[in-house]
């Protein structure tokens, strides 16, 4: 072996076990009988939690290989919202048999050509094992949130009822996103709302609680004077254009108030001026307002986004940036501003509050059900498949069958449908091995029952350990999650299998 090839695999394997120790922090989660993760930081502050992106994003390290697989599995929760554990355990299990071949000597790039192949091979049979959804009462969707929401049969009623009431059409729609709609309160109950729900309160207790025939204005900006070095305003055509641009501020104020403008919501900060003006003129005024709730905003009240600039518009410009609704209220029991009364249907939308007596349990609730939310949603998009790591076993299946058909082609591509084979066992091994199974026995039996009877949704019931139908016994997941996970894993492992040296580069400064 030359001293470039022993660099090479000492580079792949110092990554592989890496990612083999970042992995098993989230492995023994997966499956309906994953444990908790408990995760402490350096002041003794403690997060208890299954899911695998929070848990990977609170691991503390500097390893690049590591932070790749981290904004790997970020991006699998922003994209679908689930599935982070399983790229997780498929980069473990696929980089581990490619690490094999590589030390056989199989070339990097054709090991690569064959991963690529195998993918493409994989999602094409996944896609053919799905079923479709066909409405919102399809016993497959429920089911396939019981699955995202660990049991938690309240917080599943409660979406699917609000799913009913947003309708297929819109949740199927690629820019909106259900889980976005879900806001936590402690100590109050899970609950549905008609229109949107704003996490904050006014400015100032002195302005209007309640409004009717409500005109908005919203601007993802802070509502302040443009800035203005301060050095600048020593000479004295600096001073003349501060106080320009002091004056443009308050006259855009003034249009506001012209306007008859009564709800302002505002991303950043809001002048102390500004803050005086509107609550001697009755405008309700809520400041730093999330970049997700002020977006819902403008869709539900039909506004143009404003910055600040746009206050040196005309007034006749100004008016276009406005929006309407029926009324804006200050619910002071539960600390947040409530807007009802969309003017148009199309524009419609509601909020669900997801309460808990402890705050501490309160962002896992959360979470859980955003994961539901995002679950529902990409079951609509594509349908759903076997869940219990059934199918990823059947694409090990059907990958060794191609592997045959081409097996009169000595090219190394094959080794890398190999890798594919064998990682695509992982996901039920796993599941296996935290219900207490032996994985190598319950792989063979389902492997080859799958193989006798071509019913590819056989897998292990989590109750007994026994073979089973997972399309029987309820256990679904969206295809598009499946589809997703294994177009990440692949790319992440063929990232980590181009890295040829890691050299320590300079700060930025």
């Amino acid at each position: 072996m030359s001293d470039n090839q022993g660099l090479k695999q000492s580079v792949l394997l110092n990554n592989l076990n890496i990612i083999k120790s970042i992995a098993e922090a989230v492995k023994g989660t997966f499956g309906s009988q994953g444990l908790d993760v408990m995760l402490v930081d350096e002041f003794g502050n403690y997060t208890i939690t299954n899911d695998g992106v929070k848990i990977l994003s609170l691991i503390e390290t500097n390893h690049p290989a590591a932070k790749i697989l981290i904004e790997a599995a970020k991006f699998q929760e922003e994209q679908v919202g689930d599935g982070t554990t399983t790229v997780t355990i498929l980069v473990e299990a696929l980089l581990s048999e490619a690490v094999k071949q590589v030390e056989k000597g199989v070339p990097i790039p054709k090991l690569i050509e064959g991963l690529r192949l195998g993918l493409n091979y994989a999602k094409s049979k996944l896609t053919e094992l799905a079923s479709p959804i066909e409405n919102l009462k399809d016993h497959k969707l429920r089911s396939a949130c019981l699955i995202a929401g660990r049991g938690e049969t309240e917080l599943i009623d409660l979406l699917l009822k609000a799913a009913e009431t947003i309708g297929l059409e819109k949740l199927k729609a690629k820019d909106f996103k259900f889980a976005k709609t879900i806001i936590a309160k402690n100590q109050t109950e899970s609950q549905i709302i008609e229109g949107i729900i704003l996490n904050k309160s006014r400015v100032n207790s002195a302005m209007p609680a309640s409004l009717e025939k409500v005109k908005v204005f919203i601007i993802d900006d802070s509502l302040i004077p443009e800035d203005f070095p301060e050095e600048a305003i020593s000479t004295e055509q600096g001073f003349a254009h501060f106080k320009q641009l002091q004056g443009n501020f308050l006259a855009g104020i003034k249009q506001l108030i012209d306007l008859k403008v009564n709800l302002v919501l505002i991303g950043g900060n809001l002048h102390p001026y500004a803050e005086e003006l509107f609550t001697q003129n009755n405008i309700m005024a809520v400041q730093r307002v999330r970049k997700s709730e002020l977006y819902r905003a403008v869709q539900f009240t039909g506004a143009n986004l404003a910055t600040r600039r746009t206050l040196n518009l005309a007034e006749a410009e100004l008016e276009k940036f406005c929006g309407f609704i029926e009324s804006a209220r200050e619910d002071q029991n539960l600390d947040l501003i409530r807007l009802e009364g969309c003017l148009l249907p199309e524009r419609q939308a509601n909020t669900i509050i997801i309460g808990a007596a402890i705050e501490a349990f309160l962002a896992e609730k959360e979470r859980i059900a955003s994961d539901i939310a995002s679950s529902l949603q990409a079951c609509l998009d594509k349908g759903v498949v076997a869940g219990g790591g059934a199918t990823e076993l059947a694409l090990s299946y059907f990958l060794n069958n191609l592997k045959k058909d081409l097996s009169q082609n000595s090219s190394f591509v094959n080794y890398g449908i190999d890798c594919w084979i064998e990682a695509l066992k992982a996901p039920l091994s796993q599941i296996s091995q935290n219900l207490g199974l032996n994985p190598l026995e319950k792989l063979a039996q389902v492997l080859s029952a799958q193989a006798n009877t071509q019913s590819f949704s056989l897998g292990i019931n989590a109750e007994n350990g026994e073979l089973a139908c997972m399309q029987e016994l309820g256990v679904f997941d969206p295809l598009s999650v499946k589809l997703l996970a294994l177009n990440t894993a692949c790319e992440v492992t063929i990232q980590l299998l181009k890295v040829n040296i890691i050299i320590k580069s300079k700060t930025n400064i």
